[in-house]
């Protein structure tokens, strides 16, 4: 190999992370954080989902309550928090939703806590869904 040819290749070998570094490196772009208590504005439409393609007794579905979203004790902080209520025939009966920066995370069975004060309206997105099969 003659030298002006490694001298090249040792150039370019140089230069290729220097080329490639802006693109990857958002050092001087200001990060946002994301809001971990951001209220979720389709709770109703994601938790009708959630359940659609999780319950399959139609039953479950009928005359199913929810509350709106309240910011609720869950383990050491706060949260979005929303009660559902299903009807008294079924076995499920009142779990929490969970919501971490506006998505939904958990559905779990509500505490005391969470769900005592809620104030139910019905679920009409739920009672109008159709069980995945």
């Amino acid at each position: 190999m003659n030298v002006s040819r490694a001298g090249t290749i040792l150039l370019l070998g140089a230069a290729l992370p220097a080329v490639l570094a802006p693109g990857c490196s958002k050092k001087d772009e200001p990060q946002v954080a994301a809001d971990p208590n951001a209220f979720p504005a389709n709770y109703r439409r994601d938790i009708a989902r959630f359940l659609t393609q999780s319950l399959t007794n139609r039953a479950d579905f009928r005359g199913a309550m929810i509350s709106e979203p309240a910011l609720k004790p869950v383990e050491d902080s706060q949260h979005y928090v929303v009660c559902v209520q299903f009807n008294p025939k079924s076995p499920i009966k009142t779990k929490a939703v969970v919501f971490l920066g506006g998505q939904m995370t958990q559905f779990v069975d509500s505490t005391p806590a969470q769900c005592a004060d809620a104030v139910y309206q019905p679920f009409k997105e739920l009672d109008a869904a159709t069980p995945a099969a």
